[in-house]
């Protein structure tokens, strides 16, 4: 969904498209982005709803608004670290803070119709070039972290999904920090086992016995 960007002439003082994402981002994580409406913003702002299109062209597109400024505040370094594992173990804790700050985003940033932003995808493949040579694989392996982090991540966050999310109890499987870390370095092994299996150039060399046969 395209965000109509042309500047136009704010009906209300101090109104600008920084504000309305900024008390978006409010609503979303006080409330959840079921409330956020145009309508229920506009009384965040104590403004018009009509002033709020000069800014944001619909909800389709606040919502993409919000899921990049959350996505903002974790960003990618450039560059990326040389070492694939090390550049992977940034990415999946970067993320890992934009759901913990901000779990409507597990949602949103899933939506093609709320968030198509490939960047970090484009960094991650191009990450991976120190474990893969094939391009394809590098972005299933990039979809493959990002699955892993928001799975883990609903388990960790769930309660502030659902009403009543400040009850102090927890499920008894419920994720902890503990667990990300250790699933994730358990993913990043059998993503190594696989880029050895499909790239046997990569392997590791093998030593034959005297007569060309492998050593018992």
């Amino acid at each position: 969904m395209a965000i109509d960007k042309q500047p136009r002439q704010a009906s209300s003082p101090g109104l600008s498209r920084d504000v309305i994402v900024a008390a978006a981002l409010r609503v979303a994580d006080a409330e959840g982005v079921a409330a956020l409406s145009m309508r229920r913003l506009a009384t965040e702002l104590d403004s018009g709803v009509m002033s709020l299109y000069r800014h944001v062209a619909n909800k389709d597109a606040l919502l993409t608004a919000i899921t990049q400024a959350a996505c903002d505040e974790h960003p990618y370094p450039d560059p990326a670290p040389d070492d694939w594992r090390e550049a992977m173990r940034l990415a999946a804790r970067l993320d890992w803070e934009v759901y913990c700050a901000h779990p409507w985003a597990l949602v949103t940033s899933s939506s093609a119709r709320h968030f198509s932003d490939t960047t970090c995808l484009d960094w991650m493949v191009d990450a991976l070039a120190g474990l893969t040579d094939d391009p394809g694989l590098a972005r299933s392996f990039a979809i493959a972290v990002w699955s892993y982090v928001q799975g883990v991540c609903i388990q960790h966050v769930a309660q502030q999904l659902l009403p009543g999310g400040d009850e102090r109890e927890q499920s008894p499987l419920r994720a902890t920090e503990a667990d990300f870390e250790t699933g994730l370095e358990t993913l990043l092994d059998g993503m190594e086992q696989r880029a050895l299996r499909t790239a046997p150039s990569r392997a590791p060399r093998t030593f034959s016995a005297p007569g060309g046969r492998p050593p018992a």
